[in-house]
């Protein structure tokens, strides 16, 4: 069997006690877990006591499969639990939660995963882990604002096929690591406004995602704004796409990307590799609330 192995770490504005009675409690994973999420409405079954051996809980979703998480095992600031997948596929993990103190105020949390694939998917394992390393950067900031706030204020909306019309637009193009993006965008986006001033059809930004590297974790994007076809660099073809509409903070994005390509996986609908992905920032983040930013998501997919 293949073997693999997964770390991913993030620091907490809080003190290790806390942020440890939430990751050993279960009934709180619902909250900030980066797989329930994408499916708020999934059956879950606790066992036992928070914190003690052989607290668990079960799930059972339509897109995100089955399986357990049992807590087996308590050692010095770490946390081992045994993980069982039911479906899509049958496989066991060894996950690891190490809770370190900076300092009284801070926590470094560090998830750890050893796991492997069937010995047929062994083509599989660098994918495998680069998908399952970005749901673990997702569930870590998940996990940050839920302990640092007591709440997460991003949820995804699955609206599922429309279809899209053409959209002319102009904008600039770049390429970036993925764990820069948001630095990325934070330069082509006020190039793009500037670029746009007085020529724009409707009042939101975007971004087409020409290639996303999920091994490398790289991209090559344009931040664009629609604009008469007389002033456009480039155009969105007409077609359809599953689209995710997803509430809340820029950095929570990727639950909503995961969302849309879990949904496009579990039904089995071909992608439309001709056309790339892209999203629509609706509302202004210098208007309101991160809390209140809406981004639609669009996956093409073959007709």
């Amino acid at each position: 069997m293949p073997k693999f192995q997964i770390e991913k770490s993030i620091d907490i504005n809080a003190p290790s006690a806390k942020v440890r009675r939430i990751i050993q409690d279960y009934d709180q994973w619902g909250v900030w877990s980066p797989w329930l999420c994408m499916e708020p409405d999934t059956k879950l079954e606790l066992e036992g006591t928070a914190a003690s051996i052989g607290h668990a809980y079960s799930w059972q979703g339509d897109m995100i499969g089955s399986g357990r998480m049992e807590l087996a095992e308590v050692i010095g600031d770490v946390d081992k639990m045994d993980l069982t997948f039911l479906k899509p596929f049958k496989s066991t993990a060894k996950v690891e939660f190490e809770t370190t103190s900076i300092d009284d105020h801070n926590t470094k949390v560090t998830w750890r995963m050893n796991s492997g694939l069937p010995f047929f998917m062994f083509w599989m394992v660098d994918t495998m882990k680069a998908m399952i390393g970005m749901d673990y950067d997702r569930g870590l900031k998940l996990l940050k604002e839920y302990v640092e706030t007591g709440a997460v204020t991003s949820t995804t909306e699955i609206i599922g096929i429309v279809d899209v019309p053409e959209t002319h637009y102009a904008g600039v193009t770049t390429a970036t690591e993925l764990q820069h993006i948001h630095q990325s965008m934070d330069t082509t986006i006020p190039e793009v406004i500037a670029m746009t001033e007085g020529k724009t059809t409707a009042d939101i930004i975007g971004t087409v995602y020409h290639n996303m590297d999920i091994k490398k974790q790289h991209c090559k994007y344009t931040s664009f704004a629609p604009v008469n076809q007389a002033d456009a660099t480039d155009s969105v073809p007409s077609c359809k796409a599953i689209k995710v509409v997803h509430t809340g903070s820029y950095p929570h994005l990727g639950n909503a990307w995961s969302t849309a390509n879990t949904y496009q996986r579990h039904n089995k609908i071909k992608k439309n590799k001709l056309i790339p992905p892209f999203e629509l920032y609706i509302n202004d983040p210098t208007k309101v609330a991160d809390k209140d930013l809406v981004t639609e998501i669009y996956l093409p997919i073959k007709a």
